[in-house]
């Protein structure tokens, strides 16, 4: 049994293997954690953004309501690009360009000027929801880059039940999404420690990442089925 698992979790593509997600979630730590250090606003999920905006509706900010709703449409916007392309362009080519896109707006992230934060962040809502939606699943688990709850949940899941009944399935359960939990917390140690130092420029590791994973995926051979 334990043979045929490690033969089946080493049989997955590259944008679904462990080392390809542990990056991601490592770019997705930093970028998370960005929003809160710089502006106390987290930009890689839209539970907060959503609250802050039916806030702003019930007090009558119409300049908050009207960015709030901005950045809830590029959310919008990602889930919507990374839901049709991929039968348009096929998987990998979609995938391909994901990454490059994301690499795109990191940068641009880097580059705005210095205005209202909520359109600072805007590109990152996009990155966010596009790569939610085209990265989910790490050799077969469904892993998520830009979130941390359900990881941790699955994590501890996977931990109970391998102490429970030593199944290796458990285990590499307890692992996967135990070290994308491990990653993403490194990207927000490092975001949190250099953003002082740096600012802005602490982006640039996601987006070197991104632009390092873009032709690795989009140039892998195809597998034999």
């Amino acid at each position: 049994m334990m043979q045929n698992s490690k033969l089946q979790f080493t049989s997955y593509p590259l944008c679904e293997r462990l080392p390809t997600f542990l990056a991601l979630t490592l770019a997705g730590g930093i970028c998370g954690c960005y929003g809160v250090v710089a502006f106390g606003t987290f930009a890689c999920g839209e539970t907060g953004n959503l609250l802050h905006l039916w806030k702003s509706v019930a007090g009558g900010n119409i300049v908050d309501m009207l960015l709030r709703g901005l950045t809830l449409g590029m959310f919008i916007l990602g889930i919507v690009l990374a839901a049709i392309l991929p039968d348009k362009l096929g998987k990998k080519r979609w995938q391909t360009i994901c990454l490059a896109v994301e690499a795109i707006l990191t940068l641009s992230v880097i580059l705005l000027p210095d205005i209202h934060f909520l359109l600072q962040l805007a590109p990152l809502f996009l990155l966010a929801a596009m790569q939610y939606h085209t990265f989910n699943h790490c050799e077969g688990c469904a892993v998520a880059t830009v979130f941390c709850s359900n990881n941790i949940r699955q994590s501890t899941l996977g931990m109970v039940d391998w102490i429970r009944h030593k199944q290796p399935e458990s285990f590499h359960r307890f692992k996967i999404y135990g070290m994308a939990v491990l990653c993403y917390s490194i990207g927000a140690v490092l975001c949190a420690a250099l953003f002082p130092v740096i600012g802005q420029k602490v982006l640039l590791l996601p987006f070197i990442i991104y632009l390092f994973l873009c032709p690795l995926i989009g140039l892998e051979p195809k597998q034999a089925k």
